[in-house]
Parts: structure tokens; sequence; C-alpha cells
């Protein structure tokens, strides 16, 4: 793979002087119209030890708007890191919209040296570089410019270099791997080679740079950072003409599903509790939780709770129920309502990615990331091709979280239409609810059709083995109460005995 790089190609300092100042425009030209258009730029500068990675990075701040650009290094763990899944750190890092991340070796670097040093096996490696591609593939048709670089040397070259830093104490070992993967040049270059087979995609290619000659490293790694800039502003503007196009055509009216039976049609809603018994029965509920909650902490198990539901349908009732069995220190809600600008500057996933819990913690989301396939499909925010994508991607995200041994519980909450209309005139009636109804909960209700269509496309593709939605029948509040809180107990049970 690594032949038609390893070249030992040069470019004379005259010729670096008088390319250079034509491809710092260029690439200052391209970062504008990434800014203009409000396209994120992820560059990752991955390489052998030796190759030149800082030094790309150091040419990347200074031939680009600094303004704009964030670095960002990923050699020592966090203790905040450790204690949550592994994209988790790089989530938090990615570019909003007109802004570019240089990756020091990014999501790969870890992933290639424990491979260059057998920690991990075959089997596992492939498997977290599918994970990434996966990720990546995302990330671009999200309209992300993906640029990876992999700076390369022969092992003469390598071994040339490897010496130099050694004399001029510039080789820094954070850990004994670091001094063996940079003296097993065979090793990390296998590892590299296997990486970049299995993630070079179409949408986030790998560019191999020759890195033997300082200047003609610098310029073949700006023309790949421009070309791939250059590729990601003409999808964009192909989408915008495409979408354009689209919006001027009416749109197909989903009849042929009029008559089908769906999921919460199906639901049984008659089941009730008796109320002499649900005070004693919750309360025991709420205990149990307590004590296996405190028992998931002092484990590291931590858990992620999504309540979706229709309005009035009792998920914030069903939500301080559990909270009230939970140590309030270890416990989160997260309510979900319209983005800020700042999190729409980035792709949807980040903003629910920044609270995913520490291990042994709970995070309750009340709405979630599946307002993306639910409000912003019926409302119409999101043109179709990006909703429709988001299922894959939902999928992906979650198998994220259990995973890493996190406890992902989905929560449907269903009442009937006459229950919500009840509802909803209860707390018009009553002052101190009132505050909970609202001209756009009658205007969602009126698309309730809509909005049904929606959740049996969601449970369809989004209930899988590790993460299955639980369809809540709550016409009956103290029912659905409970219902959540044996599901919850249960799940805790099986996470401490699995």
């Amino acid at each position: 793979m690594f032949e038609s790089a390893a070249l030992g190609r040069a470019c004379s300092n005259k010729e670096f002087e008088e390319k250079a100042p034509q491809l710092r425009m260029r690439l200052f030209n391209a970062q504008l119209q990434c800014i203009e258009r409000k396209i994120p730029v992820l560059i990752t500068v991955a390489g052998l030890v030796g190759s030149g990675r800082g030094a790309i990075i150091n040419l990347l701040s200074e031939w680009m708007d600094s303004k704009h650009v964030q670095n960002h290094v990923f050699w020592l763990v966090t203790d905040e890191e450790k204690a949550r899944p592994w994209p988790w750190r790089f989530w938090r890092q990615l570019p909003a919209a007109g802004q570019t991340a240089v990756f020091y070796d990014g999501w790969y670097g870890e992933a290639m040296r424990q491979r260059c040093c057998k920690d991990v096996g075959e089997n596992e490696f492939t498997a977290s570089m599918h994970r990434w591609q996966a990720l990546e593939s995302g990330l671009a048709e999200s309209g992300m410019a993906i640029i990876k670089l992999w700076l390369h040397l022969n092992k003469k070259d390598h071994a040339r270099a490897l010496k130099e830093r050694q004399e001029n104490r510039a080789l820094v070992h954070f850990s004994p791997s670091d001094k063996k993967i940079a003296a097993d040049y065979d090793g990390m270059v296998s590892a590299a080679s296997r990486a970049i087979m299995l993630t070079d995609r179409d949408n986030a290619p790998w560019s191999i740079i020759d890195a033997a000659d300082p200047n003609f490293r610098n310029l073949s790694v700006v023309k790949a950072i421009i070309a791939g800039i250059e590729r990601t502003i003409a999808a964009h503007d192909a989408r915008v003409a495409r979408l354009k196009v689209l919006e001027s055509v009416p749109e197909v009216e989903e009849d042929a599903r009029e008559s089908l039976v769906s999921t919460l049609d199906a639901i049984d809603l008659s089941s009730v509790q008796a109320p002499e018994h649900y005070q004693k029965e919750l309360k025991r509920l709420q205990k149990e939780i307590y004590q296996l909650s405190y028992r998931a902490y002092k484990k590291g198990i931590s858990s992620t709770l999504i309540f979706e539901g229709w309005d009035a349908a009792g998920k914030g009732g069903a939500i301080r129920r559990l909270t009230a069995g939970t140590d309030a220190r270890i416990t989160r809600v997260i309510p979900i309502s319209a983005p800020s600008d700042e999190e729409l500057a980035h792709h949807y996933l980040w903003r629910f990615w920044r609270h995913i819990p520490r291990a042994g913690f709970i995070t309750i989301y009340d709405r979630s990331w599946y307002g993306r396939v639910l409000v912003e499909r019926v409302e119409k925010l999101t043109p179709k091709e990006d909703w429709a994508r988001a299922y894959a991607e939902i999928n992906h995200f979650e198998h994220q979280l259990t995973n890493n041994g996190n406890i992902l519980l989905k929560f449907w909450l269903h009442i009937s239409p006459e229950e919500q209309l009840r509802r909803f005139r209860e707390r018009e009636a009553i002052p101190w609810k009132r505050y909970k109804i609202t001209d756009e909960d009658w205007r969602n209700r009126d698309k309730w059709p809509e909005y049904a269509r929606a959740a049996d496309e969601m449970f369809l593709r989004t209930s899988t083995e590790d993460a299955p939605w639980h369809v809540v029948p709550a016409e009956n509040k103290k029912y659905a109460r409970l219902m959540v809180l044996r599901i919850y107990r249960d799940a805790l049970k099986r996470a401490l005995h699995g």
C-alpha cells in the first residue's frame, strides 16, 4: 500500500518558495468558502513517529485563519474520558458549522498503537475500524468535510528521523508502549495499512503523503486538504440545488399506509392500577431502584433513559417518580427542546453526546435524539434525505452506548386521542396546570396521524436487540409509572447479574 508513498521525493527550497504562496491562498480561499457555506471541516493528521505531524499542524495554523481552527491532541486520557464511552472524547471536539478541527492522530491513533503492541486482536481491531468508518460516513453525509492524512516514511528515513529526534532530545514517550511503537516500524505500518484499507471511502478518503522531505510533504498535505474541501463544497452545492428542486415538487401522500394497523393502534390501553395499592407498590419499587442503582454506581454501570410519547402522556410524571427512587447526586434530567444556535451549528447528535453519563451515573432525557425522525420529519424542519439517514446514525450511536455496558432504555408513553383531549382540557381548567398547554400542543394534535406514522417507522427501524422500544400504555398514569419503574428495575438486575 505504501510503496508509492515511500519514494523519498523532494522539493527544493526554491521550488517551495515559488509554489507555497499560491497554495496558501488557495487553502485560505477554500476555508473561506467553508465558512460562508457553514461547512465544518475535520482534518486528521496521522503518521509514523518522526513524519512531521506536529509540523503540519503548525503549518495549518499559520496558513489558515486561525480564529476558525482548533487543534486537538488525544494522547493522555482524562478521568472524565475514561468514565464514558470512547467516542465521547472525540464527539465533544467535532467542529461546528464553518469551523475547522485538526485532530492529531484522531480516533485512529490509539487503535493503531494497540494493534501494533498486540494489545487487541485482529477481530477487535477490525470491528473498531468499522465503527469509525460508520461514524465518518454519517458525518460526511451530514455535510462535514472529512480529510484524513497519513504521513509516511520508508524504513530508512524513519530510522534517521528517530535518531535525529533522540539526539535533539525531542522524542518524548508518555508510556512504555510509545517507545515500543516508535521502534516497531513494521508493526505500526501493518496496523496503519489495515486501518486505511478498512476506512478508506469516497466521502472520507485517506491521502498517503511521502513525508521524507518537509517541503514536498507540506505542499502535498495542503493540496490534499484543498482537494478534500473542494470535493465537499461541490457536494454541498449540488445538495442545495437538489433540495430546491425537491421543494417545488408536490409531496406524495402516503395513502397506501392509511389502512394499515399501526404498532400504537395495537396497544391495549385498558390496563389500570388500583389506587389503593399504588402508593405501596410505588414506594417498594423506588426503594428497590435506589439500592440497585447504588450498586450499579459502585460497579461503574451507567444508565441512559429516554422518554418519548404524545403530549400530555405523562412523561414528566413518570420521570419524577423515577428520580424519586435514585440518588440525586448521580442523576441528571435533560429536558430537550428546540436546539440552541450552538447546537444547530453541530451535528444533531452532538448535543446528546455532551450529556452521556459517566460510569455509574444516570442521565434521563425528556425527549431525545428521536426528534430527528419525529417532529423534524412531521414538521418538515429537516429534508427527507437527512431524517431518513438518521435511523442508521441513531442505531450506531446507541450501539456505542450499549457496547460500553451502558443501560439504555427507550420509553414511548402511549395514550388515545380522546384521553389526550381530556388532559388538554383539564390543563386549561386548572390554573396551576395551565402553563403546560400551549398553542403548539393543539397544533401537534391536529397532526396525530402523521406522528403515528413517523412513530411506526421509528419503532420498526430502531428497536434493536440491545436497545428495544418499550411502548407503555399510559391511559392510566399510575399504571404507566409503575411499569416504567419495573422495566428499569429489571434492567438494573440484569446488568448487575449479567
